[in-house]
């Protein structure tokens, strides 16, 4: 069985210019595989739930609202370069 992988390395999502604050329903494992995944910017978007997983290489990652208390408890930070995450829910940095 072969394994297929997304070649995708950036995502950049703004949700500021809907008129209407929408909570976005979606797969907590979206980025399971996004190995190539390098950076990541989510901005004012209001999720139902945070992610299960994050790629190793993951460089960069701001994301404005985070709604989990943590970030994945699988997820090694070495490779990350740039974090920011304002108005977060986060409570831990444990790893």
């Amino acid at each position: 069985k072969c394994k297929r992988l997304f070649k995708i390395e950036i995502i950049c999502v703004d949700f500021s210019i809907s008129d209407k604050e929408e909570t976005v329903e979606w797969n907590e494992n979206a980025f399971m595989k996004m190995e190539n995944l390098k950076i990541l910017i989510i901005r004012n978007g209001k999720f139902s739930k945070g992610p299960s997983y994050f790629p190793e290489g993951l460089r960069v990652l701001e994301w404005h609202r985070y709604p989990s208390n943590c970030l994945p408890s699988n997820f090694d930070p070495m490779n990350l370069v740039i974090c920011k995450l304002p108005n977060s829910s986060i409570t831990s940095f444990e790893f």
